[in-house]
């Protein structure tokens, strides 16, 4: 097997900044501190590790990731938006939204608008027993691919509305990744991760924002992940989320009202 080919230096350390985007949701800067020779160091051990036995440690990091905007909403046909959430008078809203991605950082972190962590070290083996690790969103940056449209009274007076969600401030956001290791090249894991998101509209006429808290338990299951990667995606080092032998896969996390479609980020 092929030691992995990237070239790319991570984030030793990230963290959440209650900084605002527009005016109008917060958004997450991800402060960088490269270490590229203790980064070289593990990749080059892990690299020799699995020649020799197919077993490795993956290091504590982040998964980047990028919305696929085909198979990314939030279904609010039967959980609707009450009445007067807009404003007084405002009819109740039914429908979905559909979202894409909005990348955090593009100069250094590319496509990324959503960034998982893996916050301990775990050792797996080839067809060994799977391992369970803590998993928490630390960014998500995501706006609707187009306005929704908010009537009052009855159906009248239509208002276009803007969407963006991002995390809540100042909340828990931890889960669980269970990973196995099923071939030379990588394995499979499953996710179980609480989202508390922030929902904010944006009326176009205005800019008036009104923010809904939004709370959805997601599961993935089967998630595909390998040691290599192709050049262009950002990855930690020596794991790759949503990929198949280097190459990217898109995968689906989904909950009640909400199905969220990844892959691994790009850089630019």
């Amino acid at each position: 097997m092929q030691p992995p080919r990237k070239s790319l230096t991570v984030p030793a350390r990230l963290e959440i900044l209650g900084a605002r985007k527009g005016d109008a949701v917060p958004m997450f800067v991800i402060h960088r501190r490269t270490q590229v020779l203790g980064r070289a160091t593990v990749a080059i051990l892990s690299a020799a590790l699995i020649t020799a036995t197919y077993a490795a440690l993956i290091p504590a990091g982040p998964n980047y990731f990028e919305t696929v905007p085909t198979g990314t909403s939030i279904d609010f046909s039967r959980s609707y938006i009450p009445r007067n959430f807009f404003d007084s008078g405002s009819d109740a809203f039914l429908g979905f939204i559909r979202l894409q991605g909005d990348p955090v950082d593009q100069t250094t972190l590319g496509t990324t608008d959503t960034i998982m962590q893996r916050l301990f070290d775990i050792t797996i083996s080839q067809n060994g027993p799977p391992k369970t690790i803590s998993l928490e969103i630390v960014a998500v940056s995501l706006v609707g691919v187009n306005p929704i449209t908010v009537t009052h009274n009855g159906g009248q007076n239509p208002e276009l509305w803007d969407a963006r969600v991002s995390l809540q401030p100042n909340q828990e956001q931890r889960g669980r990744m269970t990973i196995m290791q099923t071939s030379a090249d990588g394995g499979t894991y499953d996710t179980l991760q609480p989202a508390r998101l922030m929902i904010t509209f944006i009326r176009r006429s205005d800019n008036a924002t009104r923010a809904l808290p939004f709370g959805v338990l997601l599961g993935g299951s089967d998630v595909p992940w390998s040691y290599n990667a192709d050049r262009i995606l950002i990855t930690d080092g020596h794991f790759c989320p949503s990929c198949f032998a280097g190459e990217s896969r898109s995968s689906i996390f989904s909950g009640p009202s909400f199905q969220w479609q990844v892959q691994p980020a790009r850089g630019r």
